[in-house]
């Protein structure tokens, strides 16, 4: 395994010009201050985080960038049935056991508050890392002499997150190349030779290598590993979230300035997208995850879509809520859970009414993709090569 100078600065480089924000943002409206304000005092008193002035540019958190899936601190291994294509060197993972719960449907609010419940029974296991797998992509148009057919650009992604200032903390990231989106995309990039290389033409140029690439690990800070909405957050400030539905609402929407960027500027569409980072990208206790399944359940339009599979081809139950993308068109977020463990095993994004930079995508096409493979606490020492 090679070592890169900088991991981070590769992880910076791979996020997608997408998610960079605007030059410029509106400030809030006063409709939106009101609701805030009101959701404080529905909680009984301020927020428990803190409202650091916005800098100029957010800096990127390294779960953020890669989009990668980091599930709560509950030991927990997550199947990832068929070969793998994650990182090497990462944890094994144990195989799913499909029960009557998994496989029968469910609407969204007894989805969530199923999961909420078995977040609350996990047991809290001790061990000096928290260690993540993660893997995620996106949609990327490849141009062939008869059109163009869809390939996923992947990275995979492996975490080491110490619980004591006196372990260091460790981040991988490995390009797990590309293959296509759909069978009819299959045979498209068969009929053009197969090549091992593809040409990518948006929304910036660039070659993909079919095949995985090298394995690239850093030692790196927690202390700026997270983000919660569009800003940093430390572990200290994801211990401190609350454990009520009401008063996390009131403390996420504490951080809501009007959204813009990657971020929905919907009150209901932001509140969704970072609950959703709660449960799936963020180390945060099994309590705080269930104060976020259930206010989940609170959120208007948010709806059940039964059982599905992830793209490994894990079952689990899905919930999904409608985004608007400006400029993009409008999208469905759908967050994918094991109800059986509460476990988010997916986040997906699909384009349902494509334009602008999308425009390529047909609608109900997957954009893309972040995978929780497994999540786990350990006393095992982190690879070394």
């Amino acid at each position: 395994m090679s070592r890169s100078p900088d991991v981070m600065n590769l992880l910076a480089e791979a996020r997608p010009a997408r998610l960079d924000p605007p030059p410029n943002r509106g400030e809030h409206t006063a409709q939106a201050v009101a609701g805030i304000l009101a959701d404080v005092r529905a909680a009984g008193g301020q927020a428990a985080l803190d409202r650091p002035r916005r800098p100029g540019r957010v800096r990127l958190a390294v779960l953020g960038t890669m989009g990668v899936a980091a599930a709560a601190v509950t030991a927990v291994v997550v199947a990832v049935p068929g070969p793998g294509t994650a990182p090497r060197n990462a944890p094994d993972a144990a195989p799913d056991v499909v029960s009557p719960a998994t496989q029968a449907p469910m609407d969204s609010r007894r989805l969530l508050l199923v999961a909420a419940e078995r977040s609350d029974r996990a047991p809290q296991t001790g061990g000096r890392y928290l260690t993540l797998q993660t893997e995620s992509g996106h949609a990327v148009p490849v141009e062939a002499a008869d059109g163009t057919y869809t390939m996923f650009h992947k990275t995979g992604g492996q975490y080491w997150l110490a619980r004591s200032s006196a372990d260091s903390s460790w981040a991988s990231s490995q390009p797990l190349g590309a293959a296509p989106a759909t069978p009819s995309d299959e045979a498209a990039w068969r009929r053009n030779g197969s090549p091992t290389v593809v040409r990518i033409t948006k929304p910036k140029p660039y070659d993909l290598q079919i095949a995985p690439g090298e394995v690239y690990r850093e030692r790196v800070d927690p202390a700026h590993l997270f983000a919660l909405g569009d800003r940093n957050v430390s572990q200290a400030q994801l211990d401190a979230l609350p454990t009520d539905p009401a008063a996390l609402r009131a403390a996420l929407l504490s951080r809501f300035e009007g959204g813009g960027g990657d971020m929905p500027t919907d009150r209901n569409q932001w509140l969704f997208t970072v609950a959703a980072s709660l449960v799936i990208d963020l180390p945060v206790s099994n309590e705080v995850r269930a104060a976020a399944y259930r206010m989940l359940a609170t959120v208007p339009g948010v709806r059940g879509l039964g059982v599905v599979h992830d793209m490994r081809g894990r079952p689990g139950q899905a919930v999904a809520f409608a985004q608007d993308s400006p400029g993009n068109g409008r999208v469905e977020v759908r967050l994918i859970i094991n109800p059986d463990t509460g476990q988010a095993l997916a986040r997906e994004m699909r384009v349902m009414k494509p334009r602008g930079s999308w425009s390529w995508l047909a609608p109900g096409a997957l954009y893309t993709y972040d995978l929780v493979l497994v999540s786990k606490n350990t006393d095992d020492n982190p690879p070394t090569n």
